[in-house]
């Protein structure tokens, strides 16, 4: 397991080339909130993970289903500003709309694809309709935060351009953990119509929440952050050095960064660009 200041120093080109990209003091922007995100998490009890393949640990969490788990995987792919830095920022909204004595914030490892099998189908909405509304403030409250906060102006990344909401009343169906009864939701790719309008929705309801609550929300950040800094495993060093740290170089045999699990050489670079690969903005 890496820490986050060797996740900020040992990173490759990311595909959106955010060190060349934005500036100086953009870059130390993104650092400073990333320790801070940091220290928040680890105030709250949990350990922030910065392996790059976020997504696998993630699985492998709801896998087990362990209701004493504190990992909180952060890291998707190489990008250690626009994705890392939004990635942090959309877990910490989490814990603050949920509950934070909680594994996953509180949020079931079956969910939002599953319930709990002694959920009646006829409550399965009702009973989604917490999650969704969770995913949506930590969706579009990303952007707020990070400029409200942290005063970053730059386009920050999430996974998807709209959240990941469990809408009952689909087609589709995928495995969930022992205990859980799979739901037949909405697909977001096959359903896109269905799907966008009801997501916008809750993400406009979402923002105004975010936005009437900012300073309570900032006031918990703080005193998280707080508890973390006094528990940091080491001394870190100084953003300002940090974010002159240049990427190293993808080498042609490396995994590629866009998380294929494939060579670069099989996959981005086949394409000669990494522009294929663009995590979407949260705004």
């Amino acid at each position: 397991m890496i820490t986050v200041v060797e996740a900020l120093t040992t990173h490759r080109i990311c595909p959106c080339d955010c060190f060349a990209v934005l500036s100086p003091e953009d870059r130390v922007a993104g650092i400073r909130a990333v320790y801070d995100l940091d220290d928040a998490l680890r105030g709250w009890g949990y350990t922030p993970l910065y392996d790059v393949h976020g997504d696998l640990l993630w699985k492998q969490a709801q896998a087990k289903n362990d209701p004493t788990y504190r990992g909180v995987a952060v890291r998707f792919g190489e990008c250690i500003y626009r994705r890392l830095a939004g990635s942090m920022l959309h877990e910490v909204l989490h814990a603050l709309s949920g509950d934070v004595t909680q594994a996953n914030y509180g949020v079931l490892f079956g969910l939002p694809y599953g319930v709990p099998e002694d959920v009646p189908p006829s409550e399965e909405e009702a009973f989604l309709a917490p999650f969704n509304d969770g995913e949506a403030r930590a969706w579009a409250g990303v952007w707020m935060l990070g400029q409200h906060r942290y005063g970053i102006s730059w386009d920050l990344r999430t996974a998807r351009d709209i959240g990941t909401y469990g809408f009952v009343g689909g087609n589709a169906l995928v495995s969930v953990p022992k205990g859980f009864r799979p739901v037949a939701h909405i697909d977001r790719q096959h359903h896109a119509e269905r799907y966008y309008p009801r997501g916008r929705k809750l993400e406009a309801q979402a923002r105004a929440w975010v936005e009437a609550r900012m300073g309570e929300l900032c006031e918990r950040i703080d005193e998280a952050a707080a508890r973390g800094h006094k528990s940091r495993p080491r001394q870190y060093p100084d953003p300002e050095r940090v974010a002159t740290a240049a990427p190293r170089k993808i080498g042609r045999n490396d995994p590629c960064v866009c998380g294929s699990a494939k060579k670069f050489k099989q996959c981005c670079a086949v394409r000669g660009t990494l522009a294929d690969y663009h995590p979407a903005m949260s705004r």
